[in-house]
């Protein structure tokens, strides 16, 4: 009864989790793009548990989010998850599970029961023939079911991937946000852009930019995205004027010659 009691739940399971969740549930990011696609099978990485510093972590190396997967399933097994990765093509992916909640109730089973009954004697007759005796066996059977119930456990986990490509070299190796409401009213401009993470060894990294430096000037023009893609090319130099910790400063950053898209 306990086999046929699990192979009903593994049914059960199986047909609560969508094979593909991993898929079903994906968004992507949009500026993933011009990411390198991988030619190699994704290997996982262990999060820090702080999803900054993870990414942090990811751009200094010169990787950025393709994109991520998030949803509720009975089910902690992951490997759809890698399988998946392979088909975004992503080089890294970042999986963790998360055990939410867990229930147990009862399983009914119903199986047929039949009793079988048989009956055995004897019996002797005396008449005025004379004497006689034999035996007698009669059988009874009766049809009907049983049903026991079993209890079983349900769990449900919070299921997580982050799937993480190659950047180009390319730019000034910075990944930037927008500016919160103070600091545009620190520098006095909405034209500007905060650097967020700095890739190693790249442009902004060799001429010591940081993360929270304010960009508000490139090549003594008002910030601009547009501007800088254009003087950032191999073998210029760019003049960029920042504010760090309320004071302002202007940094001069080399871009290589093999600073360039692969």
């Amino acid at each position: 009864m306990r086999a046929i009691a699990f192979a009903l739940f593994m049914t059960f399971a199986a047909t609560a989790a969508h094979a593909n969740d991993w898929e079903k549930f994906y968004r992507p990011i949009e500026a993933s793009g011009s990411l390198i696609p991988a030619t190699q099978e994704p290997e996982i990485i262990t999060s820090a548990g702080d999803a900054e510093q993870d990414l942090e972590t990811m751009w200094r190396r010169g990787f950025a989010p393709i994109g991520s997967s998030f949803f509720n399933s009975p089910n902690p097994k992951t490997g759809d998850a890698l399988r998946f990765a392979k088909k975004l093509k992503a080089r890294y992916i970042m999986v963790a599970t998360r055990l939410v909640s867990s229930s147990t109730s009862a399983l009914p089973l119903t199986m047929p029961n039949t009793t079988t009954s048989v009956t055995n004697g004897r019996a002797s007759v005396n008449g005025s023939g004379g004497y006689a005796s034999g035996t007698y066996s009669g059988t009874t059977t009766t049809y009907g079911s049983q049903t026991t119930y079993l209890p079983i456990t349900i769990n449900r986990f919070d299921k997580m991937a982050v799937y993480f490509g190659e950047v180009p070299k390319r730019g000034l190796g910075v990944m930037t946000r927008e500016l919160t409401s103070e600091e545009m009213a620190l520098v006095d401009t909405r034209r500007a852009i905060v650097v967020r993470f700095v890739r190693d060894e790249s442009p902004a990294y060799l001429a010591d930019l940081l993360p929270g430096d304010i960009l508000t000037q490139v090549n003594g023009e008002p910030f601009d995205q547009a501007k800088l893609a254009q003087a950032a090319i191999p073998g210029n130099s760019i003049k960029i004027h920042l504010f760090r910790r309320g004071q302002q400063r202007d940094v001069e950053l080399k871009i290589p010659a093999e600073w360039r898209t692969p």
